[in-house]
């Protein structure tokens, strides 16, 4: 008889972790509902001048539908163009994204995750003409990078700017 009982302990105990890390790897990622016309600016996403924002996009449940990063003019919120070496994104909230600004908002590298245990990634480039021109595609961020996203975009916050009309919740 004290068999059974044990199992069955041992059953509820498993399932009970199961729910509760579970739940907590879930909230690891941070996914968005994206408004049709919707882009949120990432975490310091807004360039130096004020003239550009980098942006988050898509469609469907969570924003995973047609999800891009984009540059934007951040004075009339027309959007420029999707940045498109920013792939496989693990996160589809503008906030698990960052952007690193150079002073004269000629240069800005983005950071992101594409899975809980790799590296984060980082894609560089330059800024002309109000477009957007690869530096350096995709790569495993530096540990100059990785300190930079620990200290000023690790911690969500509201964005600073969003351009269109976002989703009623």
């Amino acid at each position: 008889m004290l068999m059974p009982n044990c199992t069955v302990m041992k059953a509820k105990l498993a399932l009970l972790c199961f729910f509760v890390f579970g739940a907590a790897i879930a909230r690891a990622t941070s996914n968005y509902d994206y408004g049709a016309d919707e882009y949120v600016t990432i975490a310091k996403g807004i360039s130096p001048n004020g003239q550009y924002a980098v942006t988050a996009h898509g469609g469907g449940e969570d924003g995973y539908d047609n999800f891009h990063i984009f540059l934007t003019n951040a004075v009339t919120g027309r959007k420029i163009g999707p940045l498109e070496e920013i792939v496989d994104t693990l996160d589809t909230g503008a906030d698990s994204f960052c952007a690193n600004w150079s002073g004269d908002s000629q240069q800005v590298v983005i950071f992101y995750r594409i899975s809980r245990h790799e590296p984060l990634r980082a894609v560089s480039y330059h800024i002309a003409k109000a477009r957007a021109f690869l530096i350096k595609g995709l790569a495993n961020a530096t540990e100059q990078q990785t300190s930079y996203w620990g200290s000023q975009c690790s911690q969500s916050q509201p964005s600073e700017r969003i351009f269109g009309t976002p989703k009623v919740h």
